[in-house]
């Protein structure tokens, strides 16, 4: 976790484009949310351009790095730190201004849509300010063998026989790709911007038609975003901008490499339910017969239990671990203390797990999680 926050704190162009969009948007005394804080640093951001305080939202352990931060700062009196997602926020009033930085590789892949939409409706005062206020979505199709070989990973030699069919499964994943302009095709598909001010259906859809300039080996699409921040503020990962941010690019593969040649087209269709984290993509080659379907849902290992759990007209029960959990929050009374609902737990019910020292941690599990 701090290697992947170092990388978003050493990226200059991400930091100054926040900062500039920040200080172009939030008002001397506003009150901002800073919605998945991580390290803090947008927060910071925000009081030194004027906010007179910060609520800051994370559910990973980052949130305490972000709150030792600010005491070191000397900040602490102007910040208050809620270590939950922000679905379960509850704060004591709305806010100006919302920031948020969960924009994925592909824009929309890492919940930023569902997670702003919920900010706006309970969190954001009427006419409130969001950053970002929206994002364009561009896909590309690439030759990349370095791609190519990451996403047949499971199908290489240096995979014992015994494993490669996990290859099926593997080819149907997104992955993160470090492109340049030389690895793409042709020019890239604008599919359209999403704007955060507004509702959205939880299922998208976008076709193109990618016409190539030059003669290659087609290995998958890449998808990426132009991220409006706040009037003419703008971060890109965009392979073909000089002034890209440290982020990579969607790479989503086709089973199989296909030879292209210039003046071809191709068609590509790219489906996607952000809420569920779920992406479907098509390719056709009409000139070579060829097409290709994937999905990150055939992508998932899944065995009978977990194709249960998508079917809504299911009876469900407890299941052992559920049940064990249900127990250890029934003794959190308000009156017990941990060691106390721990010996509790190891006296009532010490057949729970297998080892008292199962027990126990799983004691400490479900407090940790479920009580505050």
């Amino acid at each position: 976790m701090l290697d992947q926050h170092l990388d978003y704190l050493s990226d200059r162009r991400r930091l100054s484009s926040f900062e500039e969009s920040i200080g172009r948007v939030v008002r001397d005394g506003d009150r901002v949310i800073d919605l998945g804080c991580g390290s803090g640093v947008l927060g910071l951001m925000s009081l030194r351009a004027g906010a007179s305080h910060v609520y800051a939202i994370d559910y990973t352990p980052m949130v305490t790095i972000a709150r030792q931060t600010f005491e070191r700062a000397g900040l602490a009196n102007k910040a208050t730190f809620f270590s939950v997602k922000s679905f379960l926020a509850e704060l004591p009033e709305t806010a100006d201004v919302v920031v948020c930085d969960h924009v994925g590789y592909f824009g929309f892949d890492y919940g930023i849509v569902d997670v702003l939409r919920d900010a706006r409706q309970r969190l954001l005062k009427p006419g409130g300010k969001l950053i970002p206020a929206g994002f364009k979505l561009f896909l590309g199709v690439v030759e990349s063998t370095i791609c190519r070989e990451r996403a047949e990973a499971w199908s290489s030699d240096k995979v014992p026989p015994e494993f490669r069919w996990l290859s099926r499964y593997y080819i149907n994943r997104g992955h993160a790709a470090h492109l340049a302009q030389d690895d793409l095709l042709g020019t890239p598909a604008e599919l359209g911007y999403l704007d955060l001010y507004r509702d959205h259906p939880e299922f998208f859809s976008w076709s193109a038609e990618l016409r190539m300039s030059r003669d290659g080996t087609l290995h998958g699409l890449a998808g990426w975003f132009d991220c409006k921040l706040a009037d003419d503020v703008w971060m890109t990962n965009s392979p073909l901008s000089d002034q890209a941010m440290n982020r990579p690019q969607a790479f989503l593969p086709i089973d199989e490499a296909v030879e292209v040649k210039a003046g071809e087209l191709v068609k590509a269709k790219v489906m996607a339910r952000p809420v569920d984290h779920l992406i479907a993509w098509s390719v056709e080659i009409p000139a070579a017969g060829r097409r290709f379907r994937h999905s990150t849902l055939q992508g998932m290992v899944l065995g009978a239990s977990d194709l249960w759990l998508y079917q809504p007209d299911r009876v469900p029960r407890l299941s052992m671990e559920g049940s064990a959990r249900v127990k250890v929050v029934n003794y959190c009374d308000g009156r017990r203390t941990a060691r106390e609902i721990e010996q509790a737990v190891l006296r009532d019910h010490p057949r729970l797990f297998a080892s008292e020292g199962e027990i126990s941690r799983f004691v400490a599990k479900v407090l940790d999680q479920d009580a505050s």
